[in-house]
């Protein structure tokens, strides 16, 4: 019973998380870029490189959308 709830625990959050259009939407380019070029991916603590590459998927979808560039 235990595996069961885990299991349809996980797929409710994966599809709640799924539906959001990622932490860093709300930014403006401008703070998008500033937030890019503060990552070093070479001192980063694992929390720190996760977030960096949610910042670098939303510059790529901006740039795949209306060309922007961090």
């Amino acid at each position: 019973m235990t595996l069961i709830f885990k299991t349809t625990t996980v797929i409710f959050f994966t599809a709640m998380l799924s539906a959001c259009n990622g932490p860093f939407n709300d930014y403006g380019n401008y703070d998008l870029s500033q937030a890019y070029n503060k990552c070093d991916f070479n001192k980063l603590t694992a929390a720190g490189a996760q977030r960096c590459n949610n910042i670098k998927k939303e510059c790529e979808k901006r740039k795949e959308e209306s060309g922007f560039k961090c």
